[in-house]
């Protein structure tokens, strides 16, 4: 039976997209514009590269609502693979997910086989056509769509189909449970919402118990002023005095980059041409004790890079292009073959803070 040999698929396609909805919810960064993780620095980097940019730019506006859907429509997607409820209609809605996602997300994955999401497009069309055959599903009765030997016998029936109609028919079915399995994704959704604001005050706690024990600490090579960074080299020398000028736009503190020799952060949307707002970006703190900021945008197929401090370089985890940010993002290991864009700072060290210059 098809749907016996799909089970494997359709539990793991369950389980996962059931989680990845609750994991969009329940992450204190997926709706923070000001986090490199949120969605809406995801749009911005997705409409670069992907052949619906154009699509993906209208709905930036609206990054926050459409998170939100994609979020409750995953969760009614896990739920009904694993109940089969609405089945072949959760199936469909997985693979035009995961086409949207091939689409966005994975467009710039090379080979094209490294990537998740048409894979799971493949497999969400195979479970579409196939359906459950009535094989661990909630309720015999609630399994519509012709998965299931109908409640009334063909005796039964017969009268109605003279008539011109069938009670109870496989779309009415359909709809219904469609309705239902809506109304399921939105509950659970819900019980998101405890749980994240628990989560945000837990996290504003202890960034305010952190900043009242750990007064902000500074190199000791640098001066008591801010100081700005080449706009070339997107770097800041220890020393100097100048003030930063008021349209700088704060990205990090510099308490936590010493802490972890780096960090991420996302170029505000209001940043003027020609910075690229709403990217990715990272500063790292180099040995010297400087600082130096990078578009962190991969120049080869437009994935996040990463601060791998163990090899001191700014890796791609997408293709493995790898680029040394002591010495202006060059490319120490393909496939890129341009350096990572750098950006202008500004290190204010007598107040902690860096900026972005504009």
């Amino acid at each position: 039976m098809p749907a016996a040999a799909l089970l494997p698929i359709r539990f793991f396609f369950g389980v996962t997209f059931l989680y990845a909805g609750f994991d969009k919810l329940l992450d204190p960064t997926f709706f923070d514009p000001a986090s490199p993780a949120s969605i809406q620095s995801q749009m911005a980097g997705f409409a670069r590269f992907s052949p619906v940019g154009e699509l993906v730019r209208l709905g930036e506006p609206v990054a926050v609502p459409i998170g939100l859907l994609i979020a409750v429509t995953e969760i009614a997607i896990g739920l009904g693979a694993l109940t089969g409820l609405a089945f072949r209609v959760a199936a469909a809605g997985g693979a035009v997910l995961s086409i949207l996602f091939w689409l966005t997300a994975s467009w710039a994955t090379r080979p094209y086989y490294i990537g998740a999401d048409l894979p799971y497009a493949a497999g969400w069309l195979a479970l579409a056509i196939a359906g459950h055959g009535g094989l661990f599903v909630s309720r015999r009765f609630l399994a519509g769509g012709g998965d299931v030997v109908a409640a009334r016998s063909a005796r039964t029936r017969e009268p109605y189909r003279r008539a011109g109609s069938v009670p109870d028919s496989a779309g009415r079915r359909t709809f219904l449970q469609t309705g239902l399995l809506a109304l399921l994704a939105l509950t659970a959704a819900s019980l998101a919402v405890p749980l994240r604001l628990a989560g945000l005050e837990r996290t504003e706690i202890s960034g305010t118990a952190e900043a009242s024990q750990s007064p902000t600490e500074t190199p000791a090579a640098s001066g008591s002023g801010p100081t700005p960074s080449p706009a070339a080299a997107g770097s800041a020398a220890p020393g100097g005095s100048a003030a930063p000028p008021a349209s700088g736009l704060p990205i990090a503190t510099v308490s936590d980059v010493e802490k972890n020799g780096s960090a991420a952060f996302t170029i505000p949307f209001n940043a003027p041409a020609p910075l690229p707002a709403g990217d990715p970006g990272v500063i790292v703190r180099l040995k010297d004790g400087t600082f130096v900021a990078f578009d962190a945008v991969c120049t080869h197929a437009g994935c996040t890079v990463e601060w791998d401090g163990a090899d001191a370089v700014l890796y791609c985890p997408c293709h493995g292009a790898a680029f040394d940010p002591a010495h202006q993002a060059a490319v120490v290991q393909g496939p890129a073959d341009q350096p990572l864009a750098a950006l202008p700072i500004i290190v204010d060290t007598a107040g902690g803070r860096i900026l972005l210059r504009t």
